[in-house]
């Protein structure tokens, strides 16, 4: 895979998600990927377009989806929901990571109505990976050979 293709954005929900977000850049680091995670990659300066512009020069956007991530996603300013916004608009290789169990009809029931559906619904039309605990690097190394690969 050429160098310009192992480029990563990891989005995920610090309150819910920071662990599981630091695992997956540690790995992908450690395989070799260019990986871009706030807390690791920015130091000064504005926060908005550093962001925007990291997505935009990454060819594949994880995010990292547990339990309640997308709550908060009903405030358009919400920063997950602008993230994701971006990679869609931007047509990045989105990857949902699914972690303990993550479920889109058990989100989308419980947030129906709240002014997330629109998002959720286009973030589910994407092939995810479900990550348990107890596999995950099996998860892993199958994020990195089946849903990291650059395309046909």
């Amino acid at each position: 895979m050429s160098a310009s293709k192992k480029k990563v954005f990891i989005s995920y929900r610090r309150a819910l998600s920071k662990y599981a977000a630091r695992a997956v850049y540690q790995f992908l680091k450690g395989a070799g990927f260019d990986t871009f995670m706030d807390v690791e990659n920015i130091d000064s300066g504005q926060f908005a377009p550093i962001i925007l512009h990291q997505i935009e020069a990454r060819p594949h956007f994880v995010i990292i989806l547990t339990d309640g991530t997308l709550d908060r996603t009903v405030d358009s300013d919400d920063w997950l929901r602008r993230e994701i916004e971006h990679a869609l608009t931007t047509k990045r290789n989105v990857v949902p990571l699914l972690i303990d169990g993550f479920n889109f009809d058990r989100e989308a029931n419980r947030l129906q109505g709240k002014g997330s559906s629109d998002l959720i619904a286009r973030l589910r039309q994407y092939n995810g990976l479900n990550v348990p605990f107890d596999y995950f690097d099996e998860a892993m190394a199958k994020l990195q050979s089946r849903f990291l690969k650059e395309p046909a």
